[in-house]
């Protein structure tokens, strides 16, 4: 009897030979998703400097597949971009070239803010000279485009009027970083001669401070030997009544605080007055209730030199306060 051809052995055979396409299927599969799992790219930021010379690259800290990059980064543009890396690898057995994209958000940020450079920490000026603030800049950049033209000035202030004023220089670059260096406007009122100050000084003891001529003329007498009317004279020892260390600090702060001008007579005068309330109430009593006359000019600026002043000398100071009563 002759075999069957078709006997299980012969099925088996059969089968295997059908399946051999698809396990090659199967195998070419698994193969290009193994290659393509493994194609990978690390970078070392996301985040790239405005105007920086970095290409895209430079960011690049490892990777696996040949690579390639649709497009370069533009630096000196600030916002999100999408940069699209492909990396490439052959599959050797059945020579299947993979590819795998790696779509990436690389953005471009400026942190660098604009820089200013003052003429003067502490500007003065005159009233109605027509100051510009701005003219305090003496330069305004960016580290990347150059020249800033876009400032501006903060703060309340008015130029036409003597006091000391808190102003902020203000420079804004082309990414929206912004600036601002602070500084002192001290306006003054127009400088004045010694006979000019006296008269001013002596109008502002008898009108807005009440005191008899004796006491003004006292109090005259030593702005003399210590200043010669002259508010912005000296140095260590400053204005007109030349404080000195604390007082002199208290002097600026005082103005500072009341929108007055430290160096002008009328700021100083103000802060003799506050001065005289808040820490020499004897003096200020003693001046208030002198005899108007000329021998009450004469004790009134001695005591004055002694208790107000603390001079090391009061000598001549009485006898020209009872000159000026006279006159």
């Amino acid at each position: 009897m002759k075999e069957k051809i078709f006997n299980k052995r012969n099925i088996s055979i059969l089968i295997c030979i059908l399946l051999i396409p698809t396990f090659f299927i199967i195998d070419r599969k698994n193969r290009a998703k193994q290659l393509y799992e493994s194609l990978d790219i690390e970078l070392y930021s996301q985040t790239v400097e405005y105007g920086s010379d970095i290409t895209v690259k430079n960011l690049i800290k490892s990777h696996i597949g040949d690579l390639s990059i649709d497009k370069e980064l533009d630096t000196f543009k600030t916002g999100k971009e999408t940069i699209t890396f492909t990396l490439s690898k052959t599959e050797r057995r059945y020579s299947q070239n993979i590819d795998r994209e790696f779509p990436t958000e690389i953005e471009v940020v400026d942190t660098k803010p604009p820089v200013i450079t003052l003429k003067e920490d502490t500007v003065y000026t005159y009233a109605n000279s027509g100051y510009d603030p701005l003219s305090n800049i003496a330069a305004a950049f960016d580290v990347i485009d150059g020249k800033i033209n876009e400032l501006s000035i903060e703060g309340d202030y008015d130029p036409n009027k003597a006091g000391t004023y808190e102003i902020k220089a203000t420079a804004s670059d082309v990414n929206g970083n912004t600036t601002e260096k602070p500084f002192t406007l001290i306006v003054r009122n127009k400088a004045v001669s010694p006979s000019e100050g006296y008269n001013i000084i002596y109008s502002y003891l008898t009108g807005a401070y009440g005191y008899n001529k004796a006491a003004a003329c006292a109090i005259l007498a030593n702005i003399r030997y210590e200043s010669n009317f002259i508010p912005d004279s000296g140095d260590t020892y400053y204005g007109l009544f030349q404080w000195g260390g604390s007082r002199q600090t208290n002097l600026f702060s005082f103005c500072q605080n009341n929108g007055l001008d430290a160096t002008s007579i009328e700021g100083q005068l103000e802060y003799l007055d506050y001065e005289m309330t808040s820490s020499y109430p004897n003096v200020k009593n003693y001046l208030l209730s002198i005899e108007d006359t000329s021998s009450g000019a004469y004790d009134a600026a001695e005591y004055f030199c002694r208790n107000y002043e603390g001079a090391a000398s009061s000598e001549g100071r009485g006898d020209l306060a009872a000159s000026y009563f006279a006159s």
